[in-house]
């Protein structure tokens, strides 16, 4: 064997060193990367929790699709320049009015369960929100289509548990407050006009159009008429002649209430009785022959009748309040765009104009601030509108807090593209 001088060996050895320290970074820097794709940059902390864009994205998505068939990128197919702008800025103010009513609320819930000791989610609950996740993606076509606009199981999972922790906390804010009669009672009043029930009609029609009225549509209408008077079916005479879409339906134009409808035709139906088909009416779209076949008075309900509708209106007033006690309570820090008087992510589009320091003029055309106001309730399919209250802004940080992460319960990691 050749020798080797101790010098040579030190040299060696440094070299193997050098190269094995350099595999580590290597390895390290891919797993780092790997890790941040996945989870994104921190949007926001709760308590030194972050919540990362990773989870929120695909969250965003599977929702977006599962209440309209649509995910997210889908809304702007086939814009083009200030719709292209209007689409992606409504899609923001959206995006961030989720992180702070689905995402926000989430942590501050399962923050205050850990620190009362309560068990979130417990076995049972765990083991159906497991159920229900899995048999999504059981199915091959559903599961493909998921993972293939960034949703997985860890997604899917972290709503379901959103979705728990709401009901659970509810439970437990109206047993320490319980919802009272006189409380009802007082919400019917203030809220009466809404249980208020106009007049509606019921009817089916017979319909030529002719918006000019000629003789020879009226000849039309008229045979009809006296094939009515003579015993034939309406419904079949409706199927056979009527010249519009409730044809198919033997005329049916199901139920209405007063002003629906071009006021000669509301009129002639005001004046039947059920049962009674009316003679020729003649509106803008043409010649009718209506069939009365229902009307109900207008009316009010009663307090019994509308008790469950109020008592879900008191109980999401009282989750709002109590998920806003706990919010103002935490420590939570916004990064990205802030919108400077609330302090927070922009979620409307007013605000996001004015994070961008741009000037808001009230009499703005394009953008319809009634017509896309965010909500919970609007876009999250439930029923809480959660307005929260916090402090504290930051610029973007970059993602890589390993101490205090988690995305999914305890200490569930999001994992972009497994199924855990």
């Amino acid at each position: 064997m050749a020798y080797m001088s101790k010098t040579k060996k030190r040299r060696v050895r440094r070299q193997q060193l050098f190269r094995a320290l350099i595999a580590i970074v290597v390895i390290c820097a891919v797993l780092i990367i790997t890790w941040q794709i996945g989870l994104g940059s921190t949007v926001a902390k709760v308590n030194g929790v972050s919540i990362r864009s990773g989870m929120v994205d695909g969250v965003e998505a599977f929702l977006t699709y599962y209440q309209t068939g649509q995910f997210p990128g889908d809304s702007t197919a086939g814009l083009e320049g200030e719709e292209l702008e209007q689409a992606k800025d409504m899609a923001l103010v959206s995006r961030n009015s989720m992180i702070q009513s689905v995402f926000i609320s989430y942590e501050v819930i399962v923050q205050h369960f850990k620190a009362n000791g309560t068990a979130f989610p417990d076995e049972d609950k765990a083991a159906d929100i497991k159920e229900t996740v899995d048999s999504m993606f059981a199915n091959t076509d559903m599961a493909r289509t998921f993972r293939a606009n960034g949703v997985n199981k860890s997604h899917v999972e972290y709503y379901y548990r959103y979705l728990a922790a709401m009901s659970m906390y509810l439970d437990e804010v109206l047993e320490s407050d319980p919802i009272t009669d006189e409380e009802v009672l007082e919400y019917y009043e203030m809220y009466k006009p809404y249980f208020e029930t106009p007049e509606t009609l019921q009817a089916s029609h017979i319909l030529i159009l002719d918006a000019d009225h000629t003789a020879a549509k009226r000849a039309e209408i008229e045979a009809i008429l006296e094939m009515l008077e003579d015993g034939a079916d309406f419904a079949e005479l409706a199927m056979e002649y009527s010249e519009d879409g409730s044809a198919e339906n033997g005329g049916d134009l199901g139920e209405f209430s007063l002003g629906q409808m071009v006021a000669p035709f509301e009129e002639a139906a005001l004046a039947l009785e059920i049962g009674e088909i009316s003679g020729i009416v003649e509106t803008e779209f043409g010649f009718h022959i209506i069939l009365l076949t229902g009307k109900t008075e207008a009316g009010l309900q009663t307090v019994d009748e509308v008790r469950d509708q109020l008592e879900e209106l008191i109980s999401s007033e009282r989750l709002s309040a109590a998920i806003e006690t706990l919010t103002e309570e935490a420590d939570i820090v916004y990064f990205g765009l802030i919108n400077p008087t609330t302090g927070k992510p922009p979620i409307s589009l007013s605000e996001l104009q004015e994070a961008r320091g741009e000037v808001v003029e009230d009499d703005e055309e394009d953008y319809d601030e009634d017509a896309y106001d965010v909500s919970l309730e609007n876009d999250w399919g439930d029923d809480y509108d959660l307005v929260l209250e916090d402090a504290g802004v930051e610029e973007e940080d970059d993602g890589h807090d390993h101490d205090h992460d988690h995305d999914v319960g305890e200490g569930e990691g999001e994992g972009e593209g497994e199924d855990n």
